[in-house]
């Protein structure tokens, strides 16, 4: 494998998994926030509809 497809490869696998772990953190975040201040969220409605892209609704 050429050098430079291996580093393209690395540098993508990295990013994946920093955006997987910025997804795990937000949602662990979200989780913590009282019931009150997540319907606050889901009655917003670029937030609500973010929030319920990824399943969690009121």
């Amino acid at each position: 494998m050429k050098k430079e497809l291996r580093d393209k490869i690395i540098a993508y696998n990295k990013q994946v998994a920093a955006n997987k772990e910025k997804a795990d953190d937000l949602l662990t975040l979200l989780g913590a926030l009282p019931p009150g201040q997540v319907k606050n969220l889901l009655k917003d409605e670029t937030c609500g509809a973010i929030l319920a892209k990824y399943g969690i609704t009121g």
